[in-house]
């Protein structure tokens, strides 16, 4: 589904991607570490970032790794064996699909000759304007902006489609989605997306890509969402998940079907990704 027929912005401000790592164990040694280190050189760290990154930075390319923390993740409605076998995750943000796809062809090589797997997810970042400009104010202007790794040390992605049920409902009503319900007594009965994930605003970092060019295409996500977070907020992080999930105060997520929840701990350099120590 295009999104200017479902009355969605066009507009493209960059691109954000996962790039999944699966690595046997004897294979993660130096060399391997030293050959992913040089997929991201000249990139820009998000590691110890604080706030934004600048547009001279963005144009550069930026990077994250993160080092699995499988415990901590969950399947959900989609198996995707490649996120959820993942040993590790490079996160790479840039104004350019070419600098993107320069990463993705050298992480490629890289894993090949090392005998590992790549699975990449992702796609475009757009303006704020899923829903309406109030909502979009709601949801973004005291949202919180992001931490250098010390004080959020944890990722998590969770890529999702929406059902074709959802691309063909009017835009009203799908709108209508993200606000609470009343009764005819002005009581609430209904928390929608925005109250259901309010408590997220101030306390986790929310980055978004939408699907390349349609949404609803066989072989891609609609959405993958990036979050990270301290660890005393973790709790809260699972608390507005499991709030979202819930269909008696969020209908919406009667028409979402989930990827693998991922988590993993932000670190500074691929040697800490795939194998402490190996540096």
């Amino acid at each position: 589904m295009n999104p200017a027929r479902l009355n969605l912005t066009t507009q493209v401000i960059g691109y954000q991607h996962s790039f999944f790592l699966t690595l046997p164990r004897a294979r993660r040694t130096p060399a391997l570490a030293s050959a992913l280190d040089a997929v991201t050189e000249g990139l820009c760290t998000l590691h110890d970032k604080i706030g934004q990154a600048s547009e001279a930075e963005k144009a550069v390319g930026c990077y994250q790794w993160l080092r699995a923390e499988p415990t901590l993740g969950s399947e959900r409605d989609l198996p995707h064996p490649g996120i959820s076998n993942a040993d590790a995750m490079l996160r790479i943000e840039a104004t350019s699909h070419d600098r993107v796809a320069r990463v993705q062809q050298h992480l490629n090589g890289v894993m090949s000759a090392h005998g590992g797997t790549l699975e990449a997810i992702g796609g475009v970042q757009r303006p704020h304007s899923y829903t309406s400009y109030a909502m979009t104010q709601y949801a973004y202007t005291p949202a919180l902006a992001p931490r250098p790794a010390s004080e959020h040390p944890l990722g998590v992605v969770t890529p999702m489609n929406k059902t074709p049920e959802w691309w063909a409902m009017d835009w009203i009503k799908r709108e209508s989605f993200f606000l609470p319900r009343l009764d005819a007594e002005d009581r609430m009965i209904v928390k929608g997306h925005s109250l259901a994930s309010e408590e997220a605003i101030a306390t986790v970092v929310r980055r978004l890509a939408h699907a390349p060019e349609r949404y609803g295409q066989p072989g891609q996500y609609d959405f993958v969402g990036y979050f990270e977070f301290a660890q005393a907020n973790a709790h809260v992080f699972r608390r507005v998940m499991a709030a979202l999930r819930d269909r008696a105060q969020n209908p919406e997520w009667k028409y979402v079907l989930e990827g693998p929840e991922w988590w993993g701990q932000r670190v500074a350099s691929a040697a800490d990704a795939v194998g402490p120590g190996l540096a």
